[in-house]
This record gives C-alpha cells, sequence and structure tokens, in this order.
C-alpha cells in the first residue's frame, strides 16, 4: 500500500484530492489546524498540524510511515483581493505557512521517503513571472515564487525523487471564492493524474502541462 502525506485536507482540493487516493488504495495521512475531516476513511489518519510550530511539525513527522508522496497543499491568503499595500504582518504570517512551515516539513519529511518518490507543492499561477500584471495579492504571489524555486532547488539536490510545482488555476474554495470557474474535484484529479505520469523533476504544471514560470 503507498502512503500519502497530504496537509491542509479539511476541505478544498486537499479533501478531494484524498478521496481519490483513498478510493485507489492510499494509505492517507492528512492534516489541518485541528486535525478535523468531513472525510471517514478506514485508510485515512488525520492529524492536527500548525504549519508556524516547528514542535508541532517534528511530532507529526515522527509518526509517519515510509512516505511514496508529499503534497504541501496547506496554504493561506489573508489579503483583500483588490488591496496591493504590503502589510509586514499579514506577510510574515504567509511566508510562515506558505513557505517556512512547507519547506519544514519537506525537509523532516525527506529522510522517510522512499525510492521514487513525489513531491508536490501546490502553487499557483499567482506564483509565476509570466502570468503576473497587477500589483494586488502581494504577500500569497511572493510566497507561492519562494515556493517555486524551493521545488526546483530540491530537484537539483534530491535526484531519485521526482519534486513538482503544481497550479490547480482559479478553483472554487474558500480561498478562491464561489466566483471561480473550477471545482476542487476537477484540480484534485488533475493531481492524480499528474502523480501517475512519468515525468522531469523540477517543472511546474498546469492541466498536464508544463507552464512557464
Amino acid at each position: 500500500m503507498k502512503t500519502l502525506v497530504i496537509t491542509g485536507m479539511s476541505r478544498g482540493i486537499g479533501l478531494e484530492t484524498a478521496r481519490i487516493f483513498l478510493n485507489k488504495g492510499w494509505l492517507v495521512f492528512g492534516t489541518s489546524t485541528q486535525g478535523a475531516s468531513p472525510l471517514k476513511h478506514k485508510y485515512l489518519k488525520m492529524y492536527p498540524l500548525d504549519l508556524t510550530n516547528p514542535q508541532q511539525i517534528n511530532d507529526f513527522v515522527n509518526v509517519l510511515p515510509r512516505i511514496d508522496l508529499l503534497i504541501n497543499n496547506a496554504a493561506v491568503l489573508l489579503e483583500d483581493w483588490d488591496n496591493a499595500n504590503i502589510d509586514m504582518m499579514q506577510l510574515r504570517q504567509t511566508f510562515a505557512v506558505n513557505v517556512f512551515g512547507a519547506i519544514e516539513l519537506t525537509e523532516h519529511c525527506i529522510p522517510k521517503l522512499n525510492d521514487k518518490a513525489q513531491i508536490i507543492n501546490l502553487s499557483s499561477g499567482w506564483g509565476s513571472f509570466s502570468s503576473n500584471d497587477t500589483a494586488y495579492q502581494a504577500h500569497y504571489k511572493m510566497s507561492k515564487v519562494c515556493l517555486n524555486m524551493y521545488t526546483k532547488l530540491l530537484a537539483e539536490r534530491l535526484p531519485g525523487i521526482t519534486v513538482s510545482s503544481f497550479d490547480p488555476g482559479w478553483v472554487k474554495t474558500d480561498m478562491g471564492t464561489e466566483h471561480a470557474p473550477k471545482l476542487p474535484s476537477e484540480a484534485a484529479q488533475e493531481l492524480y493524474t499528474l502523480v501517475n505520469t512519468p515525468k522531469a523533476s523540477g517543472c511546474f504544471w498546469q492541466k498536464g502541462r508544463v507552464r512557464a514560470w
């Protein structure tokens, strides 16, 4: 039985992704800030995890078995969508979760990765230089750019592991709002397909194709 570790699993893309992998026979270790999920399954194990808390990260990794797939899905978007100003408190909070927390968890998980394991970092079109044309959502955008660079660096460090960034598009979640055109289940299916597609490490993916950074 293969093992998936996925953060931010209580709703949205994380929830739907876990649902697919469980239905395909994977053992899933999921996290949310409260350790709860509406999804119940005999192969699902849920844990509370605050990605700003190094001790919680360490305690969580200590209970994990060997890992075949790590999906860094959890993230926050704290600023108003029409605000281009930098708020240092929000910037620190955003990076604490989206960058430092994701990196710290990944670094702790590396010794537990099986041969030919995969790491997927949930990024965004807002994290690319090529598709950014406004000054809004500055904190979130900068955090995803950093996560994309981590993908590239990690791919160079770990030649036996496939590391990818994934752009799910504009998805109907708490973060994406009800105005988004895409369902979380669609993004989750794209993620599952990506995992099962032979690919080069260190790429940025969208809808099954490598996209521009």
